[in-house]
């Protein structure tokens, strides 16, 4: 199996070769573990046709290690090989978290939010928020950006696949007036990882790591909302994060939406088991 990285370790630049270690299968991608001269090399495997999405994942990780904040795998290239695409990444050996990681993990969350970093919300590319595609068009304005991009989106394909009208019209609803969520507020574009969700983090030496991104620029707040949705980070991080970013006023209203967008895509990836979390939002915002 070796010879079949060749291309991908001349590329990450690498003299040798040592060992091929096929990890597990984790939904469409195979993993390995490659032990080159450099050390060891984490890498992802799908058919060819998700270049496209590796191409975008190793864009993520690259703004965000250029930012100097926050810890990310150091990307090393996206590569097509015969009939599979590849993502070298280094190697993370994971550990779980503790309040005093997750507060250096909000301290340095809210300084890679803080950092000047674009002029307009969007990204250079789209990505994907697991298997759902994420289009990132650069916008001027955030809410029209979150309504288009991000929840008519959404709403648009759980009319295509379950038809559920109720949601969809309480969602137009929303849609119509979201400005009024934002009253007040002047936001400025801010880089996210975009799928923080603490199986996406873990840490190294009391240092935090975030990876598998989906990133983009965005309200800063969005950040935050999944991050409450299904556990895993501790008060600490909350209070490390508000203490360089306050909380503006209509905070806990706003989390509400931007929850919702993340769990109108749960509905649409994992089906109406998710259905109740995204009628209940809609109805304390509608």
């Amino acid at each position: 199996m070796g010879h079949l990285f060749d291309s991908l370790i001349e590329k990450i630049g690498a003299r040798r070769l040592q060992e091929v270690r096929p990890l597990h299968l984790q939904g469409f991608h195979q993993f390995y573990l490659l032990k080159t001269d450099l050390g060891l090399i984490f890498v992802k495997e799908r058919p060819r046709q998700s270049l496209k999405d590796y191409d975008a994942e190793l864009k993520g990780l690259q703004v965000m290690e250029k930012t100097n904040t926050v810890r990310v795998p150091h990307p090393f290239c996206a590569v097509r090989i015969e009939d599979k695409a590849y993502l070298a990444l280094e190697y993370i050996e994971m550990h779980p978290g503790s309040p005093k990681t997750d507060r250096i993990l909000g301290e340095k969350l809210a300084l890679m939010h803080l950092k000047e970093a674009s002029r307009e919300f969007g990204f250079d590319c789209d990505n994907t928020l697991g298997p759902t595609p994420q289009l990132n068009p650069w916008t001027g304005d955030w809410v029209q950006f979150f309504r288009k991009s991000r929840l008519e989106f959404q709403l648009a394909l759980i009319q295509e696949r379950y038809r559920d009208a109720e949601i969809v019209e309480l969602g137009n609803r929303l849609c119509h007036h979201l400005e009024t969520l934002f009253q007040g507020l002047s936001i400025r574009p801010s880089l996210l990882h975009g799928d923080l969700w603490a199986g996406n983090a873990t840490v190294v030496a009391d240092e935090p790591v975030i990876f598998d991104p989906a990133c983009y620029y965005g309200h800063h707040e969005a950040e935050l909302s999944i991050m409450q949705m299904f556990g895993g980070f501790s008060r600490e991080f909350f209070l490390a994060y508000h203490a360089r970013i306050p909380k503006a006023e209509g905070f806990e209203e706003r989390q509400l939406c931007y929850q919702l967008y993340h769990y109108l895509n749960h509905y649409n990836i994992f089906g109406p088991g998710y259905r109740q979390s995204c009628l209940s939002i809609l109805q304390k915002l509608v």
